[in-house]
């Protein structure tokens, strides 16, 4: 007997959310005022090590739907709200998390905000951006030669 996906116990979301590119997502960190203007939302959970897009926040996909409604109200403000996983492939994390973001959004009547998931994840960032200190954040992992 398989285990289930993790998010089979919740209902799949009805939004189509657009996504971003990595050169793209780059210039709004660049150009523009996080919390105001985007934020950054990593989805990961165990795996959110490595490398985080410079300035994101952590909302693990495991619990992202039994909060969504909640986190609508919080980031409500923000016009942008970027998610991403490892790669954001169809139905992954990212994708779905943005899915349910825009949902809570949608059912709220909530306008100012929308939600895109970043194309090929947090993989594709650190191919492009991973070596650029303003844009990415090296987490520490124990016998990594930067961690101090």
């Amino acid at each position: 007997m398989s285990n289930p996906e993790w998010h089979a116990a919740f209902p799949s979301p009805t939004a189509t959310p657009g996504s971003i590119t990595p050169d793209s997502l780059a210039g709004f960190i660049r150009e523009k005022q996080s919390m105001k203007d985007y934020l950054v939302v990593d989805v990961r959970r165990t795996d959110f090590e490595g490398a985080a897009v410079a300035g994101c926040l952590n909302l693990p996909a495991h619990s992202f739907y039994q909060t969504r409604k909640t986190i609508g109200v919080l980031l409500a403000p923000v016009p942008l709200v970027i998610f991403y996983c490892n790669s954001c492939k169809p139905g992954g994390r990212g994708p779905r998390s943005a899915g349910w973001y825009q949902d809570a959004l949608d059912a709220a009547g909530n306008g100012t905000s929308r939600a895109v998931f970043l194309e090929g994840g947090i993989r594709a960032w650190i191919e492009a951006f991973g070596e650029d200190e303003d844009l990415t954040t090296k987490l520490c992992r124990p016998n990594d030669q930067w961690c101090i």
